[in-house]
């Protein structure tokens, strides 16, 4: 089940319907405020822990909400939820989460939330819901009103979440406010939600690189998977990975050899890409490694054995990308380390093989007949040499 981010605003759309008063804001579009009162503003792109590191500000005009916004927009962050102030005694905030398991629907509560509840596990109690009597029971041990924790669990079905967290959950005088919401759904059920929410609901997080943003782009144009999170810039390893499960393989790898703090970057390229898309890809990663520091580098194209990925196609593409930087590749002493396997695997081999021993950037070049680790394994001790 692909559990994905939805935004807060279209998490508190669904509880609360028409009578949530939030506004959705986003970066590139005109802010369509309220002329006065008192507010919260949020950064609303899934980021965790946001009161802690200042993406979260209570209690704004709305000339300081504008503010925050436009400071927001230059850390790079484009989403954001604008809420009416509420007003309530710290007292009457809960917690309260859901998630789907295999006995059913966990319903987590504490009779204080707020964000230091991870440090007070012993205050959570659990209950398991399978019926109404299961909710009657939840909504009379917690205080909860039952007409509100049966449209959250209404909605949790209907509307295909797998995950949702309110915290601080507000009772009191017989009404509830959710203050802070968190939800999971599975992105499958959008063929069956009929609008509840839709692809612009899944949240972004904020892209600090502009390779990034740029693979970002070439996966919304393209029918193969293209990802690309940078992790360090100044790292020594730098991964042109494929094929999903072998990807997490040879990055746990460089972890467990106690090389995760060199790792540069992480992602992969999948689905059968073009050459010239495949090189597109290569060319951000190469130039990630460039722009690095580190004294010693290496660039690292893994994967598992593909199903219908031309293995030979798609290192065509990547030569073409080590093409262009060779001579400033070379002379930074860089080595390219390989382990791949597929159709065209033969043929892709001796093309990449030759390629890097002209352009004296060869480390090793294996296929499927070595363990997936090899390369990784091999750079590790490349770049650890001293």
């Amino acid at each position: 089940m692909p559990r994905v981010k939805i935004t807060e605003y279209r998490a508190k759309k669904l509880l609360l319907g028409e009578s949530y008063r939030g506004i959705s804001v986003k970066a590139d579009e005109p802010m369509k405020l309220p002329k006065s009162g008192r507010f919260v503003a949020k950064v609303d792109q899934g980021v965790k822990k946001r009161m802690k590191k200042g993406l979260v500000l209570l209690n704004q005009s709305v000339q300081g909400i504008r503010r925050a916004l436009s400071r927001w927009n230059r850390k790079g962050f484009s989403r954001f939820l604008v809420e009416p102030l509420v007003k309530h005694n710290e007292k009457d905030e809960q917690y309260l989460s859901l998630e789907r398991v295999r006995e059913g629907i966990r319903l987590l509560h504490a009779k204080a939330g707020g964000v230091d509840i991870e440090s007070r596990p012993e205050a959570i109690v659990n209950f398991i819901i399978k019926s109404d009597s299961d909710i009657k029971t939840a909504a009379r041990k917690t205080k909860i009103p039952e007409n509100f924790l049966s449209r959250v669990l209404d909605v949790f079905e209907k509307d295909f979440l797998a995950f949702l967290e309110i915290n601080p959950l507000v009772v009191a005088g017989g009404k509830v406010y959710p203050l802070d919401a968190a939800a999971l759904i599975d992105n499958a059920g959008i063929f069956f939600v009929k609008g509840d929410w839709s692809e612009d609901d899944i949240v972004s997080r904020a892209r600090s690189y502009p390779a990034e943003k740029h693979i970002d782009d070439l996966a919304k144009t393209s029918a193969a998977s293209f990802k690309l999170t940078v992790l360090n810039p100044n790292g020594s390893l730098f991964f042109l990975l494929s094929g999903g499960g072998g990807s997490i393989v040879i990055a746990d790898e460089a972890e467990l050899r106690g090389a995760g703090k060199e790792i540069g970057n992480y992602g992969e390229y999948s689905g059968g890409p073009t050459r010239e898309e495949t090189y597109l890809y290569a060319k951000e990663v190469i130039g990630l490694l460039l722009k690095s520091k580190a004294k010693r580098k290496a660039l690292v194209i893994a994967g598992g054995v593909a199903n219908f990925t031309d293995i030979r196609e798609t290192f065509l593409g990547i030569i073409d990308a080590l093409a262009e930087s060779a001579d400033v590749l070379s002379k930074a002493r860089v080595k390219v380390f390989v382990r791949r396997g597929g159709p065209n695997e033969r043929e892709g081999l001796e093309l990449m093989k030759a390629f890097l021993k002209k352009e004296k950037l060869l480390g090793a070049v294996y296929g499927s007949d070595a363990v997936i680790t090899k390369a990784v394994d091999d750079a590790i001790n490349f770049v650890k040499r001293k």
